[in-house]
């Protein structure tokens, strides 16, 4: 759903509005910010089954969106640029690998995180140091990542930088802690990878607490600067709800692939018998398992491992661990070969699918759709976690 050219041409059918960001247009951010969001959903719903089309006859589907399609965001990663005393500090101008736009605001980040923002950007400035260049491969601020808890109104904040002085950095970190009451968790991420990445190999806590809290549904989260959230905690909790409330009679085994910090497998956990939860970052599943002894969660077994490997132990995973119900939330590339073939190995009852692309998600659901054991796309859902841009969460569910 991201062709800009093709996007331009649907757009033109709509009553076109005055965007209300100042840098609508250069920032790559948004895309949809001057149509009426009743014309956004719109629009989000013929591209969503245009793309279906390749899958033949479909349910019929919605497209849920947000009551508030404004500063939703529970967290942003900006990138730095510029010179010593001059630094800027946004997002990538659209269809630009070098530029940075500055902002001054962002529409879909908090207040608060705005006014952290400025005041990292006024003192990282001050420091004479440059921003890191993606060509030369010079320079010490590279990114920032601010999450605000949609629960609390606090925040955390994680800036990355090449290696340096932490003498410096921790200075900054006591500044932006005083000055700001709301901003309880301060991490100096540093990295040598040439990659335009915001994954720092070194993680350390500067000031404050080692987590922010966040709440969805029931439930409590402990996050930190890295671990894996939807943007909107509102359409994440309707997104999970649903998935529970379309288990149908499943009450035994299920596996949650790609589970990041356990939050469907707590969902999961108030249905099913045991979840196996699978995620090849050590640092989600630490906190996973923090997060289910801090929710009384029991029920949940969390694996350390790529998913397309560990599921070849097919004794323990086609044994024991033999699942009614398969939840997979992979990255947006999708699924490989492997994960296919395991998970029709092993014949859950039911396969539910997350994505925010919609393009792997259609190219995944044809393959297993086309595989044996047979299985039918039964229900369909879109959630726009993602107001102003041209993307949405899809939720899928096969039944054989």
């Amino acid at each position: 759903m991201n062709q800009p050219h093709l996007l331009q041409q649907e757009k033109a059918s709509y009553s076109k509005i005055s965007a209300p960001c100042s840098v609508f247009g250069e920032c790559g951010g948004c895309a949809l910010q001057d149509l009426s969001y009743e014309d956004q959903l719109h629009l989000k719903r013929q591209r969503l089954g245009r793309a279906f089309e390749a899958l033949g006859e479909v349910p019929p589907f919605e497209l849920i969106g947000l009551e508030e399609p404004w500063r939703y965001r529970n967290k942003a990663e900006l990138t730095f640029a510029g010179e010593p005393n001059c630094l800027t500090l946004g997002f990538h101008a659209a269809g630009s690998f070098l530029k940075i736009v500055d902002l001054n605001d962002c529409l879909l980040l908090p207040e608060f995180a705005i006014s952290l923002l400025q005041d990292v950007r006024l003192a990282t400035s001050q420091t004479g140091l440059s921003a890191y260049h993606p060509r030369t491969h010079q320079g010490f601020f590279r990114y920032l990542i601010v999450r605000i808890s949609q629960a609390t109104g606090k925040a955390l904040l994680c800036l990355i930088t090449a290696p340096g002085s932490e003498t410096l950095v921790r200075e900054l970190a006591s500044q932006w802690c005083q000055r700001h009451p709301n901003l309880i968790s301060c991490y100096w991420g540093v990295t040598c990878k040439v990659a335009d990445s915001a994954a720092p190999e070194t993680l350390i806590l500067l000031e404050g607490q080692p987590y922010l809290e966040e709440r969805l549904g029931p439930f409590r989260l402990k996050l930190h600067p890295l671990s894996f959230l939807q943007a909107s905690c509102v359409q994440a909790d309707r997104a999970y709800r649903l998935l529970c409330d379309n288990l149908g009679d499943a009450k035994g085994v299920a596996w949650d692939l790609y589970c990041g910090v356990g939050l469907i497998s707590f969902y999961l956990s108030c249905h099913m018998r045991q979840i196996y939860g699978i995620d090849i970052a050590s640092h989600h599943l630490e906190l996973a398992k923090e997060n289910a002894a801090l929710n009384g969660v029991q029920n949940v077994e969390f694996r350390a491992g790529s998913v397309e490997t560990l599921l070849k132990d097919r004794l323990f995973w086609f044994g024991r661990a033999r699942p009614d119900i398969v939840v997979v939330d992979p990255p947006r590339a999708g699924l490989n070969r492997d994960v296919y073939s395991s998970i029709l190995s092993a014949r859950p009852w039911r396969i539910a699918y997350f994505s925010c692309n919609v393009e792997s998600l259609v190219r995944d659901l044809r393959i297993l759709l086309g595989s044996y054991p047979r299985y039918r796309l039964i229900f369909l859902r879109a959630f726009d976690m993602f107001p102003q841009t041209n993307h949405a969460e899809v939720f899928a569910l096969l039944q054989r």
